[in-house]
């Protein structure tokens, strides 16, 4: 009977590190192409970064448009404030550069004026369809856990807009939740 009791507990035990990770779908709802079709969010206690990973439908486009503004895709992260309510705490955005590079960097909302940037978001493209940014959960002040949108914005050709093109996981007003624990030492 022992035995029996062991086996829900170990069981656990193997998916209880998988339980600070969020991933939603989202729909094929966009006619650019930087449509979202998956996101990820996760505390890595190992490497004690915040992974945040997008899928999209097709080939990421690379690509600077006439107004010389990239492509980008953000990760928008309220600590503090209502989602829906306010605008989000920080900002982690990567921006197409020279090539195939992205660069990616963290801001923070002011009271007054702009985001004020804080520091460097890592951003790695390691298919076509996926891109993932590594952030420092001290960089967000390292909460207990923070709600999240993800947030792709195209300049293309097939944009008519002159503010871009956006695409949003999950759709606004929606956020999702990711928790933070102690990172492994």
């Amino acid at each position: 009977m022992k035995r029996l009791a062991l086996i829900p507990v170990a069981a656990l035990a193997l998916v209880a590190p998988m339980a600070y990770a969020t991933t939603l779908r989202d729909r094929d709802d966009v006619t650019t192409g930087f449509d979202i079709a998956k996101t990820a969010g996760a505390h890595n206690r190992a490497a004690d970064q915040l992974v945040h990973t997008v899928d999209f439908y097709g080939a990421i486009p690379h690509r600077a448009a006439k107004s010389g503004y990239p492509d980008s895709v953000c990760i928008e992260i309220w600590t503090r404030s209502t989602a829906g309510e306010s605008p989000a705490d920080y900002e982690a955005c990567a921006r197409a550069a020279k090539g195939t590079a992205w660069k990616g960097s963290i801001a923070r909302k002011r009271d007054r004026g702009p985001r004020l940037r804080i520091g460097a978001v890592k951003v790695e493209q390691p298919s076509d369809t996926r891109l993932v940014m590594r952030i420092d959960p001290d960089d967000i002040k390292r909460p207990e856990s923070y709600r999240w949108r993800s947030e792709a914005t195209s300049f293309g050709t097939d944009c008519k807009s002159s503010t871009g093109c956006l695409d949003y996981a999950p759709d606004r007003p929606g956020t999702a939740e990711t928790k933070l624990s102690k990172p492994r030492t």
